[in-house]
């Protein structure tokens, strides 16, 4: 079975992973409070990529529904108690994120006389408790928000693996420092002076255009990659991974999507307070496993 369809042809032709074969497709649009269905067949010519691999689709959100689905995703709210000295009040109002056109929209907003913490509003989703994972592949499709102060993150964090620290940084984004994105991974031993796992890749068009932002966990290994699963710029595969200071990575982690405003590293450079609203939009997130 094919998940919930989107209102676009285009992103539904994209949603086809699995064999080789003919599907007929049917899409809903709602317009004015009229609501019409189209239905057509569409050929896939080989077997995908993930198919080929022996994974398949563990969760998905296509966005597709009229509202955030709160199955699936929770909203942390609040300033102050992120780290990072960040500037953001976190809230779940709908002018900082909604569903629009098949895609979960991230707003953040100046809502202050600006240039301290409260005077920003923004979103951060978590799948915390409802929709986390212990390897398998991760594929979001997302326009990155740009501009001096911003810091929009997609990221993995849980504490099933205490007292060992456990965080995967998938993508990270600083204004500041445009048409760059970062990639990290975090555990005890890192934050206890071993040597940083980190990239960094320059990817001129991230704040104009989508990318997929993908991640591959197998049992000794992380990587994460850019647009397709062989285009890898961050591969962590440490030889011991029975040492959980090293590789806490044998536990759940939870998704967590956001934009941060100010901080030490995404305000390192000040807040630009000219540049708001400023949107993160995300087309499309997968999980999928062997």
């Amino acid at each position: 079975m094919l998940p919930d369809l989107p209102r676009n042809p285009d992103k539904a032709r994209s949603s086809i992973w699995r064999k080789k074969g003919t599907y007929e497709i049917t899409l809903k649009q709602k317009i004015n409070g009229k609501q019409g269905t189209s239905t057509q067949q569409y050929t896939i010519a080989e077997d995908s990529y993930y198919h080929q691999q022996g994974e398949s689709l563990w969760w998905n959100d296509e966005f597709t529904a009229a509202e955030v689905d709160v199955l699936s995703w929770n909203y942390d709210q609040g300033t102050g108690k992120w780290g990072n000295n960040e500037w953001q009040n976190y809230t779940n109002k709908s002018e900082n994120s909604f569903i629009r056109d098949g895609m979960l929209v991230l707003r953040a907003v100046k809502s202050g006389e600006g240039q301290k913490i409260g005077d920003y509003t923004s979103a951060r989703l978590t799948t915390r408790g409802k929709k986390e994972i212990s390897r398998g592949r991760v594929e979001v499709r997302a326009r990155l928000a740009g501009g001096v102060g911003l810091w929009p993150a997609i990221w993995f964090y849980g504490t099933k693996a205490s007292p060992y620290y456990s965080e995967i940084d998938l993508l990270e984004y600083v204004g500041c420092d445009k048409d760059i994105i970062y990639g990290v991974i975090h555990t005890t031993a890192t934050l206890e002076g071993d040597e940083k796992v980190s990239s960094s890749l320059k990817v001129p068009d991230v704040e104009d255009n989508f990318h997929v932002y993908g991640m591959n966990w197998t049992d000794d290994k992380i990587e994460f990659y850019l647009d397709s699963p062989d285009n890898i710029y961050l591969s962590f595969r440490p030889e011991n991974t029975s040492d959980p200071r090293v590789w806490p990575f044998d536990s759940e982690l939870y998704l967590i999507i956001n934009i941060a405003v100010g901080g030490d590293w995404g305000g390192m450079r000040g807040v630009d307070d000219s540049i708001f609203p400023r949107e993160m939009e995300v087309d499309y997130v997968r999980f999928f496993r062997k």
